[in-house]
């Protein structure tokens, strides 16, 4: 019997629906919170009078920012009242930008503060629950009374009962709902940078719930950084979205040690205060009038599709406007890697920074709070992506935390580490162990970063816990220390057509794809898939071109780029040659007067099972390199190819290693090269059969 198509869709749907089916979700939905339209925030301040244990007051005489007894001088700077076309008040302003308009967060206050006595609410050390006592004591007030005269109606543009990564109802519930009640605290256990989140109510506040609630500690200024970070869960997701500086070891990641940054869900160790292309591709936040899910320029003008596979051939010059204002940014896929392990990506940014833009929140953490805090320059921003990918289905609020690392100008090192602290008084006064950096580690696969917290087993017990991490704080360099907080972000991190120009295989930081280590206290995967346990060299590079006098920044894309043109030392457990197409058949060149050193690498690359190596305790292995069956190594006229401290080189059957006249083969004590099958090895031939007599050339 044949079925009419509208009968056959709507038994297909009751089917669905009979099956159990649940409907799709969408991150540009929101978790619980709609990252689109318009919300309007209740907001009350309140401090705690500690009538019964005066000694637990954190600032029992209040602050010039915030008085006691007052409301705080910031109390205007917050959230704009009523829409303006361009905000003014600093959250409202945040979520403007960051949303390219899409998105608009208002709000007003009582103009008065909650005092809540402790005599009268003995759980008031409990910040987590303490929306519910500062409700009770505002009730007291008796109604509804706004610093600009609103009702509650003017709280309550959507539906409560927003499910995760569903459509929420725009419109009033009835009876009213409060979309959001926040609560800002003086004096409170959270003192300053601290808070939480969560959907549901505190209770009846004159007389109507709410369908969601913060709480925030504000003693020692307007507490932006936890603020939004907090807020942002209610779109993006729990805490394994944290990233971008705003993660805490307890949380599980992507990677062996906690990332800094910038984004969304950053926060007090981001770099930038502001949102990535990351978010605003989760969030769906793109001008109205783009074609593109990700977009750039091509050198006409025109938007072009910036969601680049360079290895399938998506290559060529690309215009970056500037990110905050337009959008524009680039992602490129990372080839090779198996579909098995997590997929990995590279993002480009291009921020003009606010002296250009006008962007309020496009500069560095700290910016303006010392001399010895470089301020942003305009250039190019770099992360790279593991996994996280999708936007829809009925899992996309799971995986891990520290999704996003960054890929700064300033490079990848085996860091030292000094036993004594030192003192630090950038920024802020404290002390902290200086982390030495040495040019001759520089270690692009497997090193540490300005934007990390470098991890080591601290305390000697043959494991990296959670918590064992530094930050770069203190920088030692030629036995000077620099006080410069580059964990909070520094001009040394930023690509420049004038500065560090160029992302390749054989630069640092570089384009090839990167280990990963799902952690907890434990390595949740076993260093197995679908952890990335491999690096796949690539030949994909990045490099910018010029800068426009309007901040445009024009990129070359290409692939193929198999040039080894800087001297690079390459550490990693597993490296793996592919054939890549490159220049004269080779896949791997090493450049006239240019050295690649195979070495082994200091930083961790595993939290167990360190190795004894001269006098230290290494939780990583000898470096290995596989050159796949057709692929090629070459190294022109004074070249060299080293491999050092127990370094292995496989030529695997079908791969070939060829020296010209004049190019050198290191081989140290201990390290090896291993010829699978048929090779083909050409160069110098005395000096390799003395390599072999010696037992570090092998032939299996």
């Amino acid at each position: 019997m044949r079925i009419p198509l509208l009968s056959a869709f709507l038994l297909c749907l009751s089917t669905l629906f009979a099956q159990g089916q649940r409907p799709l979700q969408e991150s540009r939905n929101g978790w619980y919170l709609s990252p689109h339209g318009s919300i309007r925030i209740l907001l009350l301040f309140a401090e705690i009078e500690y009538d019964v244990n005066p000694g637990k007051d954190p600032q029992p005489n209040g602050a010039e920012h915030w008085r006691k007894g007052q409301l705080p001088k910031w109390k205007d700077e917050l959230f704009d009242p009523h829409p303006q076309p361009i905000p003014k008040a600093q959250i409202s302003r945040y979520y403007h930008d960051i949303s390219l308009g899409q998105y608009q967060v208002l709000g007003d206050y009582i103009p008065q503060p909650i005092i809540l006595k402790e005599s009268e609410y003995p759980s008031v050390s409990n910040g987590h629950g303490i929306n519910r006592l500062v409700v009770t004591e505002a009730n007291k007030l008796g109604a509804l009374r706004t610093q600009h005269g609103l009702s509650v109606a003017d709280f309550d543009n959507w539906k409560r009962g927003g499910k995760p990564g569903l459509p929420k109802e725009a419109g009033p519930d009835s009876p009213h709902s409060y979309d959001h009640v926040m609560v800002i605290l003086r004096n409170s256990s959270f003192t300053h940078g601290q808070g939480s989140v969560d959907p549901g109510s505190p209770g009846k506040l004159f007389g109507y719930e709410s369908d969601s609630q913060s709480r925030f500690g504000g003693m020692n200024a307007l507490p932006f950084e936890i603020l939004q970070h907090e807020f942002n869960h209610l779109f993006l997701g729990g805490n394994n979205f944290h990233s971008g500086g705003g993660n805490a070891a307890m949380f599980n990641r992507y990677f062996i040690c906690m990332q800094g940054g910038w984004g969304m869900m950053g926060g007090a160790n981001s770099s930038l205060l502001t949102c990535n292309a990351w978010d605003r591709d989760r969030m769906g936040w793109m001008p109205r009038d783009a074609t593109h899910r990700i977009r750039a320029r091509d050198p006409q003008g025109l938007e072009v599709n910036a969601d680049l596979d360079p290895f399938a051939g998506d290559t060529g010059i690309f215009v970056l406007r500037d990110f905050m204002t337009t959008g524009d940014a680039l992602r490129i896929r990372l080839p090779f890697i198996p579909d098995s392990e997590y997929p990995q990506w590279v993002w480009l940014e291009n921020h003009q920074t606010h002296a250009r833009n006008g962007v309020p929140s496009d500069r560095f953490h700290y910016e303006g709070s010392g001399d010895c805090v470089k301020a942003a320059v305009p250039g190019i921003h770099a992360l790279l992506q593991v996994a996280r990918d999708d936007r829809s289905g009925q899992n996309i609020f799971g995986g891990h935390a520290d999704h996003l690392r960054p890929l700064v100008a300033s490079g990848h090192f085996d860091f030292g580490v000094r036993d004594v602290e030192g003192t630090y008084n950038c920024i802020s006064q404290g002390s902290f162990r200086p982390l030495v950096r040495d040019e001759r580690l520089a270690n692009p696969l497997t090193g540490f970063h300005d934007l990390e917290f470098p991890a080591y087993d601290l305390n000697g017990d043959g494991r990296i816990d959670q918590r064992e991490q530094l930050m770069l704080r203190l920088e030692e360099r030629a036995g000077k220390l620099h006080d410069e907080a580059y964990v909070f972000g520094h001009a040394r991190q930023v690509f420049r057509p004038d500065g560090e120009r160029r992302i390749g295989m054989d630069t640092n930081p570089s384009m090839n794809s990167q280990l990963t280590l799902a952690r907890s206290n434990i390595e949740m995967n076993e260093r197995r898939a679908p952890d990335n346990r491999t690096i796949y060299l690539n030949g994909l590079s990045v490099e910018l071109m010029e800068q426009r006098s309007n901040g445009n920044i024009v990129v070359r894309v290409r692939n193929n780029d198999v040039l080894v043109r800087n001297d690079v030392r390459w550490c990693a457990d597993s490296i793996v040659l592919h054939p890549l197409n490159g220049a004269d058949e080779h896949d791997l060149v090493v450049a006239g007067g240019r050295t690649l050193k195979l070495d082994r690498g200091l930083s961790p690359t595993r939290i167990s099972d360190p190795e004894a190596w001269r006098g230290s305790m290494l939780f990583s292995s000898v470096t290995k390199l596989h050159v796949q069956r057709g692929a090629s190594i070459h190294l022109e006229s004074r070249a060299r190819l080293e491999l050092l401290n127990n370094s292995e080189l496989h030529l695997m059957d079908g791969s070939s290693l060829s020296l010209a006249p004049g190019a050198r083969l290191v081989v140290d004590k201990g390290s090896r090269i291993v010829m699978h099958g048929r090779v083909s090895l050409e160069g110098n031939s005395k000096a390799l059969a003395k390599l072999e007599r010696k037992g570090r050339v092998l032939r299996l």
